[in-house]
């Protein structure tokens, strides 16, 4: 079986493990843009072999869920699922993308909400904060107040959820930051004066295209029958938490599909710092009381919690206990001196927590169950981060036993285009485990 299992799995298409085969609308994948997103049709085929091997009784947990497009990919199987994040905007649209909503319901609230918009004659700026100035031109302030405004008038939360996530990526694509990089950059001064945009207008184009994806989304849950009774059949778990420091469950899984936010966060996918802007337009009582960290103080707070981004002990420490575990991370660190070992020191400190946060996962994985890991190798001091190989150490220390590995082309993952740190990645491991205690 496992041999069979493993074949099958290692047959799949390069095509498909590259991304060549998808539709930006798959999977309600393009309602915003999020960063370094997994391409669903690069797992699909995984986790549907798995599903098989697990007699389609799956229970999928993905503890780094970000976009949550391996979720509603396990939805599209019928799997229980559960998806944890340290970032708030990744919450609000997981929440979104694992709800049921009904075509019709969503159309009437555009209507709603545009009219409220459009009768809105009040000035009055909404949102305060450090620097507004330099991130949204007055006119543009003025118009996302008006959104906002009429969004809190709605009162169904599920339905607030959904246009939030529309006033998302219209900050994205309204704001003053440059879209090109994850990183805040402001666009130059001309750039912003000769453009020609609305955030009304951009609310109302992206609402409608934001209505047909989940729409179709949903459309195919209801053709696989999992939806009854306007509610999905099996269990949906998603949750704010930091995994480096608990898996805010005690439900147990026989499938983990997850892409760690490898590299540190500060200098590589700026996860905090893409979403800054737009959470400072969305009320986190909308997203979940439970969220602990104040994520709105400076742009690089949720950068600053999430793996690698904490000064916790002394580096010795942690190399001490780290190097034990991976011979590549020792070999790779201490080919450095000075100013560039302190730059690979950060490559430390996110692998110390990666490793601390699998031992959070572990627990929760049931014998026989698969993890399965995409991850890239990164550049630092123009030499080779060896993740995968890492990675690998990582789990052999744990008992845990390599299954298979698989390489696919990075074609469309949404990666950080101006970055010197991460600037020549265009390949990424799908390492797949197997715990067999």
């Amino acid at each position: 079986m496992s041999e069979n299992l493993k074949r099958h799995i290692e047959a799949i298409s390069s095509e498909t493990l590259n991304g060549e085969n998808y539709s930006r609308s798959d999977f309600a994948r393009s309602i915003l843009n999020y960063p370094a997103m997994m391409v669903p049709s690069v797992q699909e085929p995984i986790i549907e072999a798995l599903s098989y091997a697990l007699n389609k009784n799956v229970s999928l947990m993905d503890p780094f869920m970000g976009a949550s497009n391996t979720l509603v990919t396990g939805m599209k199987y019928g799997m229980n699922v559960f998806g944890q994040d340290i970032n708030p905007l990744s919450i609000l649209l997981s929440q979104v993308k694992t709800s049921f909503y009904q075509k019709e319901e969503l159309i009437d609230a555009d209507k709603r909400v545009i009219s409220t918009i459009n009768g809105d004659n009040s000035d009055v700026i909404e949102i305060s904060f450090i620097n507004i100035d330099k991130w949204f031109t007055k006119d543009i302030q003025a118009e996302l107040s008006k959104i906002y405004r009429a969004i809190r008038r709605e009162q169904n939360l599920k339905i607030r959820k959904f246009f939030w996530v529309v006033l998302a990526e219209t900050i994205r694509l309204t704001s003053n930051d440059r879209t090109s990089t994850f990183k805040m950059h402001m666009r130059p001064i001309e750039e912003i004066n000769s453009r020609q945009i609305s955030a009304i207008k951009t609310f109302t184009s992206v609402s409608k295209k934001n209505i047909k994806n989940i729409s179709d989304y949903i459309s195919v849950l209801i053709q696989s029958g999992h939806i009854k009774k306007e509610k999905y059949v099996k269990n949906i778990d998603v949750v704010w938490g930091d995994t480096n420091s608990e898996i805010k469950t005690k439900k147990t899984f026989n499938l983990l599909v997850t892409s760690p936010p490898y590299g540190d966060n500060q200098t590589t996918v700026t996860y905090g710092q893409f979403s800054y802007l737009p959470l400072q337009w969305i009320p986190v009582e909308d997203i979940d009381d439970s969220i602990a960290i104040d994520y709105l103080k400076t742009a690089q707070s949720i950068d600053n919690k999430s793996l690698g981004g904490q000064v916790k002990e002394s580096i010795n420490e942690i190399e001490e206990r780290v190097f034990e575990k991976s011979k590549t991370l020792k070999k790779f660190v201490t080919q450095f001196k000075d100013n560039e070992r302190k730059k690979a020191e950060k490559v430390t400190r996110f692998i110390n927590d990666l490793d601390n946060s699998i031992d959070k996962m572990l627990p929760r994985m049931r014998k026989d169950s698969f993890l399965v890991w995409t991850i890239g190798n990164r550049n630092v001091n123009k030499q080779v981060v060896q993740n995968d190989l890492i990675l690998k150490e990582l789990f052999t220390h744990k008992g845990v036993s390599l299954f298979t590995d698989l390489e696919r082309e990075i074609l469309s993952k949404r990666m950080p285009g101006r970055n010197n740190f991460s600037n020549t990645m265009s390949k990424e491991k799908i390492i797949i485990f197997k715990k067999t205690n």
